[in-house]
């Protein structure tokens, strides 16, 4: 139990949505998310995405791993039912890590044939 989070592709004309990114516990993340779209943080979230948006997303881990001290304004850790560590610790930037390296290096979207979605459940 506890916060499950996803980024997926849907065809648009066949509707299969296929799971191309995954985090665990990542509150950070999560609440990027929140913040960017100015949701309610209580609710569980599915929010249509854009590549500007992992831009932009992937802007501020490369800004907070090149200088720790502005991960409490641009990724700052969120609390929640089962969303793991608010720590600024190694699981924390291994987080960020990993994320900008699938933005980076993995990540495939053709917008004229997908739509992209962030998700979650917990």
């Amino acid at each position: 139990m506890g916060l499950d989070m996803y980024l997926q592709t849907e065809n648009k004309q066949t509707g299969k949505v296929v799971i191309i990114h995954s985090w665990r516990k990542a509150n950070q993340i999560r609440d990027w998310f929140v913040r960017r779209f100015d949701l309610d943080p209580n609710d569980q979230l599915k929010i249509a995405i854009t590549r500007d948006d992992l831009e932009a997303l992937t802007s501020d881990i490369e800004q907070v791993l090149a200088s720790h001290a502005l991960a409490l304004e641009l990724l700052p850790t969120a609390s929640g039912f089962f969303f793991g560590s608010t720590d600024y610790d190694g699981y924390y930037f291994e987080v960020l890590r990993d994320t900008r390296h699938f933005l980076q290096k993995e990540f495939t979207y053709n917008s004229d044939s997908e739509n992209l979605y962030y998700t979650e459940w917990w």
